[in-house]
């Protein structure tokens, strides 16, 4: 009788203790899935603030790139104009003076304005022998000329403003010049995303 007694309890125990580790089991699991993954905080944010990236471009690849966008822009246009990057910016085209039909070139030195807008500065204007000011043809340009809503042109000051913070790619995303030094053939630009 005693060891019947004794061998069913070792039973009870070990059923108590194979189901209380079957519980503890499933409690632990349990507790394993349902809790949140603590993760570290993201230290870089990206705001429109900040630009997500720098665009450093030789004076090669700003003139392929203006090409570009000129020779579309200007589709249909019936007076056609360039503007490369050379020593100084130039600006080319024709105008009409007194009946003829005049090539043109306009030096001009690039200033990275305080909100990353750049301003050109007229600075010579070569027409062969001709004393033609250079306001007359800005003004003339500005008249003529089929520019970019994003352009400023201003005859009197004989500057030409690329107002960047208007131009917006076709994503949205926004540029700004950092630095424009032709000499050294290094022109900077920071790009940003746009707001949400």
């Amino acid at each position: 009788m005693r060891s019947q007694h004794k061998s069913i309890n070792v039973w009870k125990i070990i059923s108590l203790v194979l189901i209380g580790l079957i519980i503890g089991s499933g409690l632990w699991f349990a507790h394993a899935v349902l809790t949140p993954v603590d993760q570290p905080a993201s230290t870089t944010t990206s705001t429109t603030s900040d630009p997500v990236m720098t665009v450093s471009l030789t004076k090669r690849q700003v003139n392929q790139i203006v090409t570009y966008y000129l020779n579309d822009f200007q589709k249909g246009s019936k007076v056609k104009y360039s503007l490369t990057m050379a020593d100084q910016a130039v600006l080319g085209g024709n105008f009409t003076f007194f009946g003829q039909k005049i090539d043109f070139g306009l030096l001009m030195d690039p200033i990275v304005l305080k909100n990353g807008n750049v301003e050109l500065k007229a600075r010579q204007l070569n027409v062969g022998s001709l004393p033609v000011p250079i306001s007359y043809v800005l003004n003339y340009a500005g008249k003529s000329f089929k520019l970019p809503k994003w352009v400023t042109l201003n005859s009197k000051r004989e500057t030409i403003v690329l107002n960047l913070n208007k131009f917006k790619m076709e994503n949205g995303m926004q540029v700004k010049a950092t630095k424009i030094d032709l000499p050294n053939d290094e022109i900077d630009f920071s790009v940003y995303l746009p707001k949400k």
